[in-house]
């Protein structure tokens, strides 16, 4: 198949090859109707395993949620099934990638019962449907959350009504007890990052606790001190914080991102500490910030640092990485200070902390997914197994599967330099590679895909770019 050359072929297809069974009708992605940028590291997780099943969330035709589930015993596929629907979504699909919002991608979690919740459709939340947004300004969509209405099915969702609809990067973090936070933006860029905290499955939520504090600039008017953040568990019963910092210009505004910080929530009772152990006062702004929670300063040096991702090790010290100049740069704390960063090739991806010394990332790279090792603490890294590769094609990885493991570590999504529109195929990758899926059930828009690519391509302006219908400020702006 274009497009997913030189892999290793994928373990329900070798299994099927031993059994006698014909593979001729698999194929390696799961499904072929994602849609613009269908996942990415920021929305998590996407995908958990649970009690055998992986089940994956996506964001498909009209920027709707699907969701697809992979039962590993049976080798069997289900779905895709759409679980709700994105009002910022276009009628008929764009085929110009400047037009899908992409912000409104679902997160997704499998509560202590069964039940399996997504958090979709939100860009901070249209006001004049909406109203006042008491701890941000406007955006467009709805922060929409579903449920399935039975456990481990995936056949049939309704909405619970019992969360702000001003939110956008919905982040779950499911705690030992059964606990569950919800961690998003609390609107477009000005505003605050906030937690809904949930005791009984997600059935309700908490009132928002604010977190990152957005602020207008006393020393210049025009600027906004906004953030980019990612939250998931810690050691025991705490939750880690890792974010960058955004000058937000209401006029000239830019895609600069810079620094990088880290934090805790203790969630026994409710109070933040630094890396070094001190107690924090919240909401976080940005002084304060640069005082007690800096992991590194970018700022003056002018090098965008966008949001990574966070992980810990036994002694509950953090490993985190954040993306400046086309790489991951590595920390990690010491105990006293943060070691020197390193720097590894690569786009984005996950991690996995096995010890104090002993890191795995599972990065993205030009046309491939590929294991990165360290065995001295982060000092040097080398390259593994690649899990996907192509030299017609790139891959945006997700944050990775929950619970997952050797069978199913991360979802990706597939970019080919020939296409010309904005249906992705979607692949679940294990250590035999993608997980693969007989062609008549993962091609869901075999025949619409004929006619796009018949079409022409987008037409490109002087500077050879493809033309830009109607650009907002943040429009484009996805953090990914």
């Amino acid at each position: 198949m274009k497009g997913t050359t030189n892999r290793v072929t994928s373990l329900p297809c070798m299994l099927l090859l031993l059994s006698g069974i014909s593979s001729a009708g698999m194929v390696e992605y799961f499904t072929d109707n994602g849609f613009a940028n269908p996942v990415a590291t920021m929305q998590h997780p996407c995908a958990e395993y649970y009690e055998g099943v992986t089940y994956i969330a996506y964001q498909g035709p009209h920027e709707d949620p699907y969701v697809c589930a992979y039962d590993h015993a049976a080798q069997k596929w289900s779905g895709p099934v759409k679980a709700g629907v994105n009002p910022m979504g276009k009628t008929p699909d764009p085929v110009d990638p400047s037009e899908p919002d992409n912000h409104g991608r679902p997160a997704m979690i499998v509560d202590g019962k069964g039940y399996i919740h997504l958090v979709f459709g939100g860009h901070g939340g249209c006001w004049r449907l909406l109203g006042k947004n008491e701890l941000g300004t406007p955006g467009k969509g709805r922060q929409t959350h579903v449920v399935s209405k039975n456990p481990q099915d995936i056949s049939s969702w309704e909405v619970l009504d019992n969360i702000s609809p001003f939110g956008t990067y919905s982040q779950f973090v499911k705690m030992a007890d059964g606990d569950i936070y919800l961690f998003y933006r609390h609107g477009s860029h000005r505003s605050d990052w906030v937690y809904q905290k949930s005791t009984d499955n997600c059935r309700t939520f908490a009132p928002p606790v604010s977190v990152l504090k957005h602020k207008i600039q006393e020393s210049d008017r025009n600027i906004h001190d906004a953030w980019y953040a990612w939250f998931d568990n810690g050691k025991g019963d705490t939750i880690t914080a890792s974010y960058v910092y955004h000058p937000c210009r209401i006029l000239g505004h830019t895609k600069e991102r810079y620094n990088g910080y880290y934090m805790k929530l203790n969630c026994a009772d409710d109070s933040w500490e630094n890396a070094g152990g001190n107690t924090l006062t919240l909401p976080i702004t940005k002084e304060y910030a640069d005082e007690n929670t800096l992991v590194c300063d970018t700022f003056e040096t002018k090098v965008r640092s966008k949001r990574g991702v966070c992980r810990v090790d036994d002694n509950g010290n953090p490993h985190l990485f954040f993306r400046q100049q086309g790489q991951v740069v590595y920390f990690r704390w010491l105990g006293n200070a943060w070691q020197t960063p390193v720097a590894v090739p690569g786009g984005d991806g996950d991690m996995i902390v096995e010890s104090s010394n002993v890191v795995r990332m599972l990065l993205s790279g030009k046309g491939e997914v590929c294991w990165w090792k360290t065995e001295d603490g982060g000092l040097t890294w080398n390259k593994g197994a690649c899990l996907i590769s192509s030299p017609d094609a790139g891959y945006v990885p997700t944050a990775l599967v929950r619970n997952g493991g050797p069978a199913g570590w991360m979802v990706v999504s597939e970019r080919t330099t020939a296409q010309h529109h904005l249906y992705r195929k979607m692949f679940l990758l294990g250590d035999k590679g993608p997980v693969g899926r007989p062609e008549e059930e993962a091609s869901n828009v075999k025949e619409l895909l004929k006619t796009l690519e018949a079409a022409p391509p987008i037409p490109k302006n002087e500077k050879g770019q493809k033309k830009n219908r109607g650009k907002s400020e943040e429009k484009g702006d996805d953090d990914e």
